[in-house]
């Protein structure tokens, strides 16, 4: 049975040390794998005693958890379904708007992922050996799936469900397939630029229907 984490600290300048231990082991992670990163070695690169390190985490896994925990907030607080600029299901009115939406949600979710394109191995290697860190993933993954269900179904009546595991598949599928594996000859403006095209014409589509 795992330890509860460890609460996180009040004052300012724990805070700060908590930070720096958070963003010392992204970079370790993310640079070395999961198994060469050790509390040393994230201590080290953040400037502080080993013993600080246990004095905020219990150990690796515990502050995987955590920097998970605050990618998903993050993802949260930006991919929200918009309260305005939306048309409803069956509205004859154009849904030309949805372009800015999909071109600022790609921007940001390739922007995500390339800062944390090392990171990305760990999680998939560790969620399939790790029951909190699945867990938590999957509660992250629904809320977004949440949403992106909430933005379909402001525009189409029928396959909801359908329509949003695709949307929400082909968003990714397009992000990941280029900042993981990359193309010399295609740039990531020109993902995003393309991607937006094609994710917005199913929507107006539907409203010529």
């Amino acid at each position: 049975m795992k330890a509860t984490p460890k609460a996180a600290p009040k004052q300012q300048r724990a805070i700060l040390k908590r930070n720096a231990l958070l963003a010392s082991a992204f970079a370790e992670f993310s640079a070395r794998g999961f198994e060469a990163t050790t509390a040393k070695s994230i201590a080290d690169r953040a400037g502080v005693a080993t013993g600080t390190f246990y004095q905020y985490f219990h150990n690796k896994d515990d502050v995987l958890l955590e920097i998970t925990r605050q990618r998903f907030e993050e993802l949260h607080d930006h991919l929200q379904v918009p309260d305005t600029g939306l048309e409803v299901a069956g509205s004859a009115n154009d849904a030309g708007n949805v372009k800015p939406i999909f071109r600022q949600a790609l921007g940001f979710l390739y922007d995500f992922h390339q800062q944390e394109a090392g990171l990305h191995d760990v999680l998939e290697y560790r969620r399939r050996v790790d029951p909190g860190l699945a867990a938590l993933m999957d509660k992250g993954e629904a809320i977004l799936m949440e949403r992106v269900r909430a933005f379909v179904a402001r525009y189409v009546r029928d396959q909801i469900e359908t329509t949003a595991f695709c949307l929400f598949s082909m968003a990714e599928g397009i992000v990941h397939r280029h900042v993981f594996q990359g193309h010399p000859a295609v740039s990531r403006d020109q993902v995003i630029e393309t991607g937006t095209r094609l994710l917005s014409a199913y929507f107006e589509q539907q409203s010529k229907r």
